[in-house]
């Protein structure tokens, strides 16, 4: 039998190698029911964090203040002991969004990297624009050092299947770094071959790098695809940024 470390350091080598992992049984159908709930109630309320089309919401910003069990869940003992290994010990969460799929707010997305962070106000740092700002919040393009560097969760609420409109990756793709439109397509076209889709049970997750490129089909189920998703880091931001993270419990 091998041994428990020995796992763990062959799950974390192939992380490396591939910019992803799905783990299954990260939250307990407990920890998924309250997070159901306590995402229904942040969907139902009038903030600015909210996306919706034609009044209903199929998404939204800012989780790490506004909701309370999120900000519990992402300095967990169960999401640090999956963060912490690849970040260091000083890892911490700096955005939280949430996104729900539904037959009447579906969506596709062609491959792509992550390649924005939220700040608490902007400032004319070299590396970091084109700025824009989102449900009141300043957001930057980051350089692709300070991304390759960072981590995402992805919490999924609901069984993610392949009528789900699941994410797509392209594994390693993270390596090139930041790629440019261009470089994307080149990529994209080894897709067919290439390209794994993250089917995820409730309660599961995927772990990635945030220049890891990546796509979604719309769903063609009848069911929600809702995710919690957390992006942490283990560094403070250059020239006096400051993470949008919030302070109190």
């Amino acid at each position: 039998m091998i041994a428990t470390a020995e796992l763990i350091a062959r799950r974390f080598e192939r992380f490396d190698r591939e910019g992803f992992a799905i783990l299954d049984h990260v939250l307990s159908p407990d920890q998924v029911a309250e997070l159901l709930e306590a995402t229904r109630t942040y969907a139902m309320g009038e903030h600015d964090g909210r996306l919706d089309r034609r009044g209903e919401v199929y998404g939204g910003r800012d989780l790490l203040w506004r909701v309370a069990e999120v900000r519990r869940l992402a300095r967990s003992a169960s999401l640090m002991t999956i963060v912490e290994p690849i970040l260091g010990p000083g890892a911490f969460a700096v955005r939280g969004l949430f996104f729900d799929k539904t037959p009447s707010a579906n969506w596709n997305l062609p491959w792509h990297q992550d390649r924005t962070i939220a700040v608490r106000r902007r400032l004319d740092v070299p590396g970091f624009g084109p700025w824009t700002l989102k449900g009141g919040i300043a957001h930057a393009l980051a350089p692709a050092e300070l991304l390759a560097r960072m981590v995402t969760v992805r919490l999924h609420l609901d069984d993610c299947g392949p009528e789900s409109g699941p994410m797509r990756v392209l594994p390693g793709s993270h390596a090139a770094g930041q790629v440019d439109p261009g470089a994307i397509a080149t990529w994209s076209a080894r897709a067919g071959s290439m390209a794994v889709d993250c089917l995820v049970p409730a309660g599961g997750a995927v772990i990635m790098r945030p220049l890891l490129l990546h796509a979604s089909a719309s769903g063609t189920g009848q069911g929600h695809r809702r995710v919690i998703h957390l992006e942490y880091a283990a560094e403070e931001l250059p020239g006096g940024l400051e993470w949008y993270t919030a302070d109190s419990d």
